[in-house]
C-alpha cells in the first residue's frame, strides 16, 4: 500500500471511530425513541464504512459479500423501527 493511501485510511478511520463514539453517546442519551432509532441507523452505516475502509487498506474483497449483507439488514431494520414509530406495530 501507498504512503498516500495509507494516510487516507487513518484519517477515514479516525473520522469513522469519532461518529461512531457520537452515535452510541447519541444512542445512550438519546431523549427519544427516534433519535436512538437514528443513532442506530448511523452507527450501522459507520460499521459497514469501516469494513469497506479495511477492504481497501488491506487490498482484500473478501469482506464485501459481508457489506452488502449488512446494509440490507441495516435498512430493514431502519425501516421496521419507523414504521414501529409511526404505528406503533411492525406489520
Amino acid at each position: 500500500m501507498s504512503p498516500f493511501l495509507f494516510w487516507i485510511a487513518t484519517v477515514c478511520m479516525t473520522a469513522l471511530l469519532l461518529t461512531a463514539a457520537a452515535c452510541l453517546y447519541r444512542m445512550a442519551l438519546g431523549p427519544g425513541a427516534a433519535d436512538r432509532a437514528v443513532a442506530f441507523d448511523t452507527l450501522a452505516n459507520v460499521f459497514i464504512s469501516i469494513i469497506c475502509v479495511l477492504c481497501v487498506a488491506w487490498d482484500s474483497v473478501l469482506y464485501f459479500d459481508a457489506v452488502w449483507i449488512l446494509t440490507l439488514v441495516g435498512f430493514l431494520g431502519s425501516a421496521s423501527i419507523a414504521r414501529y414509530l409511526e404505528r406503533g406495530r411492525v406489520f
